[in-house]
């Protein structure tokens, strides 16, 4: 009897110092399986600098997270991310419902290609993820669906677009879309979050398109080579 009582607490200690391990390194392992979840929903390599989450909630907070375009775009860097915040309802995601109650984006970069075959980078990545999601209701049936249950609060920084075209590779363009600490609140439905980034959209053409004119056709702003097509 003692044997068992003392095996039985050496598996409880053990038990226990694992379970306090993956408390202190929950973050290196969440960061860990995050890049793999990204990449494989995606199609798109995910190196992530640090995660951070917080215990009991639905909290996550990101730095440094960098997703690179898949060797048919060339492998080069697709989008830096320097940090990004979803604070979500764990409860109401539970039930399907999307509530965030803070989501922050800060994209400093984003690379647009085309690749030889005329595809953009972008449209394979959305293509992935709709097979995904299709795949994920095919198996669990068609319960599995989320609802769109509102944002608090959203903020945005957005930087550098650059495109380029593999067929041309004279042909790159660089944007700045000086997005700087754009905040909206209480967006509560999907009709509400649409016209916001409309409005948004909108804005950022015409500004950029202010800024191009101001500085002319030889700004660094806008082409960076130009040539015609073969």
């Amino acid at each position: 009897m003692k044997k068992f009582w003392r095996w039985t607490m050496g598996v409880l200690a053990g038990v226990l110092v694992l379970l306090l391990a993956l408390i202190l390194w929950r973050d290196a392992l969440l960061k860990a399986v995050a890049e793999h979840s990204i990449e494989d929903e995606t199609g798109l390599r995910a190196v992530i600098g640090e995660l951070k989450t917080t215990l009991g909630s639905g909290a996550v907070r990101v730095r440094g997270l960098k997703l690179y375009n898949p060797p048919e775009f060339g492998g080069r860097l697709m989008a830096d991310v320097p940090e990004l915040v979803v604070d979500l309802d764990a409860a109401q995601a539970a039930d399907g419902k999307l509530h965030f109650r803070q989501l922050k984006l800060d994209l400093a970069e984003l690379n647009v290609v085309r690749n030889g075959a005329g595809r953009f980078n972008l449209d394979g990545v959305e293509k992935r993820i709709r097979e995904r999601l299709h795949q994920r209701r095919k198996k669990r049936g068609e319960k599995f669906r989320f609802e769109f249950a509102g944002i608090e609060r959203l903020q945005l920084n957005m930087g550098k677009v650059l495109y380029a075209d593999m067929r041309y590779p004279r042909h790159t363009l660089a944007l700045d879309l000086a997005v700087t600490n754009e905040t909206v609140t209480n967006l509560q439905t999907e009709e509400e979050l649409g016209k916001w980034a409309s409005a948004l959209v909108f804005r950022i053409l015409l500004q950029t398109s202010l800024r191009q004119l101001g500085r002319g056709p030889g700004s660094e702003d806008t082409m960076l080579e130009s040539g015609a097509a073969p």
